[in-house]
This record gives C-alpha cells, structure tokens and sequence, in this order.
C-alpha cells in the first residue's frame, strides 16, 4: 500500500481526514462525507501493519506507548503539512486515523466567534475554555486565538500539547510549543502545567484536559498571582472534548 500517494490525493480533494481500516477502502473525508479513495484496493492486516511501521518509523518511546496502552497519538509530517495521527487496534490489527493540519491558520475574525471571546485574551487572569464535540472546530479555534495573541500583544505564551498540530512563530509575542508523553519534551500535561510557573510565561495553553489532575493543575494557575516569585497575572486556555465536561 502506498501511503504517500493517499496523503498526496486527500490533500488534491482538500480532505480533513483519513480513515484506515482493515477490511475496507483508504476513505477521505471531505465535507463531512466518507468517500473511498479512488482506485484503491481493500486493506488487509499486513496493509495496516507496514502503516504503522511507516508512521512510527521504529521509534522505541512511540511503539513501548502503544504496546502498553494499545493506542498511540502523534504527530507526523508529509510533504509540507502536518497530520495529527491516531492509532488504536481493532481485532488486534492496528487501524488508524489522520487529519490534515493546514498550513494557514483562519483569521480569528472570520471562524464567526463572538467578539467577547477575543476581548476575554485581553483580561490579566483567569481561565478560558475551548469545548466541543469531535470536528466541531476547537483545534482550530484554540490555535486562532493563540494567533491573535501572537501577533497583536507582547507576552509569553506556552503551549502544552500532544501532538502538536499548529506550528506557531513568536511574533510580537514569544512563543514555546512542548510535545507531552513518553520520550517527548515533558511526560504528562499535569507536570507541565506545574512547571510552568517556573518557565516565567503570561499564558499557558493547554492542548487538552484529560484527568482530574491536570483539571486542578490547571484552576490552580489560573488562580495564582505570584508567579516567578513577582506579582503578576497568569492566564490559562484550555481545549476540551464535551464528554470530559463532567471534570470540571
């Protein structure tokens, strides 16, 4: 199976994701529509296989975190754009998911969001939340506003994020991206967030909140005034899927 020449076709017909399964056609979608890549042959189990030796490239940290939790996310990049990947198993085959990251982020103004959520990065402290169910835009929205703020104000921003989508660059703002888990820049987003307030940032944008820890982590900084040791605000986004909204 040639990987490269479905990644080359999705981008052509402007897919936001790929599916591959065993069993089934390479399928794209494309306006919310499944549709098979055309051409293609059914995948079979050594198919899915030789995708997930490309993907992760013998990558040890990468194949140890699969092996023990029996799903994996990652980044991977083909051509000039970046794909968020995700791998988990389905009779024990491995089955993957990958969406298109595109290059240019979408002016805030034009996504159509209120304009009270733009003035909110304004604010010297507290917590915003980006929610949402799957596709319904939050990567795209949480990224936009990390862009506005790049651009039109002077702070430090951190993001914490796996993996990281978006590729930002400091701008009128200075701007450090890190990569959370296993054999990447900081394990857990829980000690990421800790270690923030000794990294002296003004907002810290946390990729997704997944457990309890994290979620107290988090309201904790946005509460604190004495980061670094001197009387400042600290501000906190975050992106979070709707079924975790029981979290907070």
């Amino acid at each position: 199976m040639n990987l490269e020449k479905i990644l080359d076709i999705a981008m052509e017909k402007d897919a936001s994701d790929v599916h591959l399964i065993s069993g089934n056609k390479p399928m794209l979608r494309i306006a919310r529509d499944l549709v098979p890549v055309p051409e293609s042959k059914i995948l079979t189990p050594e198919d899915m296989f030789e995708v997930y030796d490309t993907l992760v490239k013998g990558n040890v940290d990468k194949d140890e975190v699969f092996n023990a939790t029996r799903k994996l996310d990652m980044s991977y990049t083909h051509r000039d754009i970046r794909l968020r990947v995700n791998i988990s198993l389905s009779d024990d085959i491995p089955l993957c998911t990958l969406r298109l990251i595109k290059n240019e982020l979408p002016s805030y103004e034009s996504l159509g969001v209120p304009d009270i959520v733009r003035r909110m990065t304004y604010q010297p402290q507290g917590l915003i939340l980006v929610t949402g169910k799957t596709n319904s835009g939050k990567s795209t929205t949480l990224n936009a506003l990390v862009n506005y703020i790049n651009e039109n104000q002077n702070k430090k921003i951190l993001t914490l994020e796996n993996p990281i989508e978006y590729k930002h660059h400091s701008k009128k703002s200075l701007i450090v991206q890190k990569e959370v888990g296993k054999g990447r820049d900081i394990l857990t987003f829980s000690d990421g967030v800790k270690n923030s307030l000794r990294e002296d940032c003004d907002i810290l944008v946390i990729g997704e909140i997944r457990d309890k820890i994290t979620m107290e982590a988090a309201i904790e900084m946005a509460e604190s005034r004495t980061l670094s040791n001197r009387n400042t605000s600290y501000k906190i986004m975050c992106r979070n899927n709707r079924q975790n909204d029981k979290l907070l």
